[in-house]
């Protein structure tokens, strides 16, 4: 499992600095994107497996919008998000996983924003529901490790399969034909 707690910190920082800022628009975030040559954690970004890199950025930045309790704070995980999709330089563009719970969420965010008349941000989560930024899903990523969830969906799925190819072979005596071709052949 590749550690990827230098891209999180990195990501704290980021935010960090965002909200000393006081920063409440999207345009200080990528003032503060640029001037910490953000856009660089691709370069240093692991060469496979990078579905999980980008994933866990993504959920590192839901995390600030979820489970942050200033305000500034959430914007700057959203605002975060949002430049970590748009500067990514993969072709197609990983989407951003989110489940229905960290949805929810992000609507709270977006009508806080309004009643502070934080008009960009209605806008930008219009836009990013738009062009498809997010791949919907019923699991939290940020309630436990990434890696213990993504482990606990494999052997879902494993089970799964299992249990398809069971009930698929169930009743099919293929000893019964293998027999019987065995004995015409006698």
């Amino acid at each position: 499992m590749m550690d990827l707690s230098s891209f999180k910190m990195d990501i704290d920082e980021l935010i960090d600095e965002f909200v000393e800022g006081e920063s409440t628009t999207l345009a200080d975030m990528k003032k503060v994107f640029l001037s910490r040559k953000f856009s660089y954690i691709f370069e240093a970004g692991p060469s496979n497996n990078l579905a999980f890199f980008m994933q866990s950025l993504y959920a590192h930045s839901i995390g600030h919008i979820c489970n942050a309790d200033s305000f500034s704070r959430r914007l700057g995980g959203l605002y975060c998000l949002y430049c970590l999709y748009e500067t990514q330089p993969f072709t197609p563009a990983f989407k951003i996983y989110i489940s229905l719970g960290e949805l929810e969420k992000l609507r709270v965010l977006v009508a806080d924003a309004k009643a502070k008349y934080i008009r960009v941000l209605p806008a930008l989560g219009n836009q990013m529901l738009e062009t498809n930024m997010f791949l919907f899903g019923f699991v939290d990523l940020n309630k436990g490790s990434v890696s213990d969830t993504v482990k606990q969906l494999t052997e879902f799925q494993n089970t799964c399969i299992k249990v398809a190819n069971d009930r698929l072979f169930k009743n099919i005596h293929i000893e019964q034909y293998l027999h019987m071709e065995l004995v015409c052949y006698f």
